[in-house]
């Protein structure tokens, strides 16, 4: 009985074979808590504010968006990738209730900071109510 032969090919590309996917990507942050509120800072340099969007719940904050990215004229090969592009979100559940309400962003130098402020409490009050009614 003859063993068959295995085979292995190898193919060879002439040309440079670069496959962009555009799945999500979830950008850097830092997530700081002061007395007023918690503070959220999300890397996004490349970023168009226009492709930028944030919803706000008391429990969680939702950023999304997308970066575009062009590849450079003329390239042979790709050596190292590791910015994401395309379309991104990032969610981040916080610790304490927020009050959306008051909340307020900046985008600056590729940075977006949102300030939550913690929800505010309603004060604790006693309600005396007259009970009617019963046996007399």
């Amino acid at each position: 009985m003859t063993k068959p032969k295995s085979t292995i090919q190898v193919f060879t590309l002439r040309q440079p074979f670069i496959t962009f996917e555009s799945r999500l990507w979830r950008p850097a942050h830092n997530l700081y808590e002061t007395d007023q509120g918690i503070i959220l800072l999300v890397e996004l340099a490349g970023v168009d504010p226009a492709n930028l969007h944030v919803h706000l719940h008391p429990r969680h904050v939702v950023v999304h968006g997308m970066r575009q990215l062009a590849v450079p004229a003329g390239i042979r090969r790709v050596e190292q990738m590791e910015i994401g592009a395309g379309p991104f979100q990032l969610e981040v559940p916080l610790s304490s209730p927020i009050d959306p309400e008051r909340a307020e962003a900046h985008y600056t130098a590729g940075l977006l900071e949102i300030r939550l402020p913690f929800a505010q409490q309603p004060e604790p009050r006693v309600v005396v109510i007259r009970i009617e009614g019963g046996a007399r």
